[in-house]
């Protein structure tokens, strides 16, 4: 536990400046959570099915006291230096926040430690505290289980706490770490002290009966420590007398009061502080000696609302009256937060063991540091407010979160079309988005809308289909059979990808996409732009081609043959036409006349211009420009071979002239990739700015006319964005590139000006951000195929080391020492029959046994069955 800070990557070691803007989320998936800030506060407290982002609940927070010979020597909050803004950080409440000083609720006012030093490597936070006026070193370490393949275990809604007391002094001193607790959102807290099967437990239940059900729920903090304190309540009063009281108890020699009141609060406090109550753990260290103190705190709020409910657009009022609920997945394995609190300390290492091997092998892998920080920095939001498990186990998900509720809701496809992290990591959860996709968003024409409304089944979102979500889901439905290798899945999915396809051409589709079946979206096509494009393009017909090539393939699986060889034709014809149309030597462009407002006249048919409320042709059409507004035209897209990149991922192979491909990637980095802002021009959303390196969304480089409007966004910078186009770079080759934008967006998140684990984009921890995982992948140059067997490794740097890998239904490591190579299972199951080790030449032994070569493909004698800890050895000759 830090015990040699040095040999950490100092990438991941926080202090001083870095540690401002900090914060690491706790929690499980779709289980929400709250954070630990960089000096170690805990905020964000989004426990009850909604963001609540710069909240705190009351005054949580863990403190240490050391006595010696019955005389208090110190007592001091565990947290470092106040973090927030001097005259007030944001707030909820009234007296409060901006132009009242420090957050109180922060304990800034209470004593704490001088300095933290707080190293976060996800899953996992440890903070390391100094202070020479305290006897002895502490250090923290906070996690909640996050094990790939292990989904009901990284949803449990649980944080984990491990202090570890040095005794740095020549005598033995006795040591007191107290946990407090508020009953969040609670008015009249009921509070029991529970001693059971060697743990102690404060449960936070409510006495407010006029709560609604879905407001309802409960806390607990527990811990195994043989001797412990418990201050049932703190003391009930207004102003600031229930900290005042506690603090001046607490800093003091000898136990704590065992306040307890048999009636619930009558009067709420006036500054609308929650009840609290205090766990505490006593231990005696003699000199030199280490000793740990654990601690959990869980909840279970059961029901979740709807608030949003049938509201016809994300920044539209939803409908009045009460609105229907959801019940999480956590209260359907977990009874109330004791079961999850003791569920951990019965397993707690195992959990905790298996959450750190995932660390250290992720982060000891053979990885440049820039990829390790951006997929990793990523993968938190899973545990926030952006993500929900429905009660039967299925994901939906925010696009990010507004400080009070979801930003933009209904898993909605054209941004998580970008998410790589699910379908490596965790893909039960990723095959269940696309369950609910294909069996509650497509409409009866076939169409799939690109909003889930909830509850399931409850109908369809107002905007009609999007391209990019609606051919994103037949190759993410792709994807997700070859990684199964589950045939009977892809069968019951199929008559539905077939209607999607259908759709696409169907004279029933009001945006005329494809009506010839030339294998080119011609016609109106909306996308994560939030507009339409008109006309070809290689950003949307891309990922219409790697569609159409994906279900040729579904459907010679279904055995549908002739539809097979109409759906390959036509990609091909496509990806014809894109190279020979749409490439202008430098890039692929869009293929639209921007003054011909014909064009556009015949989509004007009363519907409304997407996000837009006005109509379609004053939306779309510039009189005074004489042109079609929010087009790309001849700019330098950064998604413009997006679907090249999905079929990269997919394993669909190439769909666009690779040469050309690898010339348009070139002209990405060169056009979009600014090593510095300071002069660009952006009067939309700032994500990026002044010295900052960023990559744009669009470009228009000399010789080229830009729209006098042209698409939104344009000229943002989105992470989500740029770490598709590296790991696309990366994947084809143009490595020192990629490395430069992921370097880059890295910068902007390292804790001195942005969180490492939240990214923006329209609103916080924002989903579109997971395409960083597609780093890990494209970096060790991963394939899988589970329906052939085959799992192979590229890697784009030396391949001697140790690589790690996730893929099917197991995860582990591969380590390539010289002319061997073993590939370990550290978690969940292999099954695998062909090895593609391009760096290992001639002949091979698996095992010791001879193995037959098919090219870069070692076959092995038999196939294998690997569980956790089992491995397969592969050998070269000489």
């Amino acid at each position: 536990m830090l015990n040699d800070l040095q040999s950490i990557d100092q990438r991941f070691v926080y202090r001083d400046a870095r540690r401002r803007y900090a914060v690491f989320p706790l929690g499980g998936i779709g289980a929400g959570g709250f954070s630990m800030t960089g000096a170690g506060r805990m905020v964000d407290w989004s426990i009850r099915n909604r963001p609540e982002l710069h909240q705190f609940n009351g005054y949580s927070h863990f403190a240490i006291k050391a006595e010696q010979d019955g005389k208090l020597l110190k007592a001091l909050v565990l947290n470092g230096p106040y973090e927030g803004t001097p005259t007030g950080s944001p707030s909820v409440r009234k007296f409060d926040g901006f132009g009242f000083g420090a957050n109180r609720d922060s304990t800034a006012g209470v004593p704490h430690f001088a300095d933290v030093t707080f190293v976060g490597r996800f899953p996992v936070a440890e903070f390391a505290f100094h202070d020479e006026r305290f006897p002895g070193d502490v250090r923290m370490q906070a996690l909640s289980p996050f094990i790939p393949h292990n989904d009901r275990d990284s949803s449990l809604p649980v944080a984990m706490f491990a202090f570890e007391v040095e005794n740095t002094t020549a005598a033995p001193i006795d040591y007191t770490i107290a946990g407090t607790l508020g009953n969040f959102g609670c008015d009249s807290g009921i509070h029991h002290f529970v001693k059971e099967g060697g743990t102690s437990a404060l449960h936070l239940t409510s006495a407010d009966e006029h709560r609604a059900a879905d407001q309802r729920g409960d806390l607990a903090i527990m811990t195994d420590a043989d001797d412990v304190e418990h201050v049932d309540y703190h003391f009930r009063g207004q102003w600031f007398d229930s900290l005042s009281l506690y603090w001046r108890e607490f800093a003091r020699a000898g136990r704590m009061p065992e306040r307890h009141y048999d009636k619930p609060r009558q009067v709420k406090n006036m500054f609308a502080q929650p009840e609290h109550g205090t766990l505490a753990a006593r231990i005696t260290v003699a000199p030199g000696e280490k000793r740990t103190i654990r601690f959990a705190i869980a909840w279970n709020y059961p029901l979740g609302s709807i608030y949003w409910y049938r509201r016809d657009k994300p920044d539209s009022q939803a409908t009045e009256g009460s609105k229907p609920t959801w019940k999480n997945y956590y209260a359907t394995q977990w009874a109330d937060s004791l079961a999850s609190a003791r569920d951990a300390f019965a397993r707690w290492d195992s959990l905790s063991g298996a959450t750190l091997a995932f660390r250290d092998s992720i982060f000891g892998a053979a990885l440049p540091s820039e990829i390790i920080d951006a997929a990793t920095g990523t993968m938190g939001l899973l545990r926030t407010a952006t993500v929900i498990r429905l009660e039967g186990g299925e994901l939906w998900g925010w696009e990010g979160q507004h400080e009070r509720e979801g930003s933009c809701e209904g898993s909605c496809t054209h941004v998580w079309n970008y998410q790589q992290a699910l379908a490596s990591l965790f893909p039960v959860l990723e095959r269940s988005l696309r369950d609910t996709e294909w069996h509650h968003n497509q409409l009866p024409n076939g169409g799939l809308t690109f909003r889930q409304r909830l509850p399931l089944g409850s109908g369809f979102d107002i905007i009609g289909p999007c391209a990019d979500g609606h051919f994103g889901a037949i190759i993410k439905t792709f994807r997700e059979w070859r990684q199964s290798g589950d045939d009977a899945w892809l069968a019951g999915l199929w008559p539905n990808i077939r209607r999607a396809l259908d759709y696409a051409w169907s004279p029933e589709n009001p945006d005329l996409w494809d009506p010839e079946k030339t294998g080119i979206l011609w016609g109106r096509q909306h996308h994560t732009l939030d507009m339409e494009l008109f006309g070809p393009n290689s950003w949307l017909s891309s990922i219409y081609i790697a569609a159409l090539k994906a279900a040729s393939e579904m459907a010679t699986a279904m055995g549908e043959a002739e539809f097979a060889a109409e759906l390959a034709e036509m990609a091909a014809k496509g990806g014809a036409y894109i190279d020979a149309h749409l490439f202008n030597g430098r890039w692929f462009a869009q293929g639209l006349d921007l003054s011909d407002k014909a064009f556009i006249q015949r989509f004007d048919t009363g519907r409304a211009a997407g996000v837009l409320a006005d109509s379609f042709m004053d939306a779309y059409w510039s009189d005074e420009y004489s042109e079609i507004k929010y087009q790309i035209g001849e700019g330098c897209l950064t998604d413009q071979i997006l679907g090249q990149w999905h079929a990269d991922i997919a394993g669909i192979g190439d769909i666009l002239a690779p040469e050309k491909v690898a010339t348009a990637l070139k002209s990405i980095f060169t056009e979009n990739y600014r090593a510095s802002l300071v002069d660009h021009f952006n009067p939309c959303r700032v994500y990026a700015y002044e010295n900052e390196g960023g990559t744009l969304l669009c470009s228009y480089p000399d010789g080229t006319h830009e729209p006098a409007v042209p698409a939104p966004y344009a000229e943002e910078v989105w992470t989500g964005l740029e770490y598709m186009a590296a790991s696309h770079m990366i994947l084809r080759g143009l490595v020192d590139e990629g490395l430069t934008i992921v370097r880059a967006a890295r910068a902007r998140h390292d804790g001195s000006n942005r969180s490492p684990w939240n990214e923006i984009e329209c609103g916080s921890y924002y989903a579109r951000s997971l395409s960083s995982y597609a780093l890990v992948n494209a970096w060790t140059g991963l394939t899988f195929d589970q329906r052939r067997g085959t799992i192979g490794f590229a890697p784009k740097g030396d391949p001697r080391g140790t690589h790690f890998w996730s893929a099917g239904k197991g995860w582990g490591e591969l380590v390539v020492e010289g002319g061997r190579a073993t590939l370990k299972l550290l978690g969940g199951e292999l099954s695998v029959g062909r090895l593609l080790l391009p760096f290992l030449a001639g002949s091979v032994a698996v095992d010791g046994e001879a193995a037959r070569r098919e090219g870069d493909v070692v076959v092995l004698p038999r196939p294998a069955s690997l569980k956790a800890g089992e491995a397969i050895v592969i050998q070269a000759a000489g």
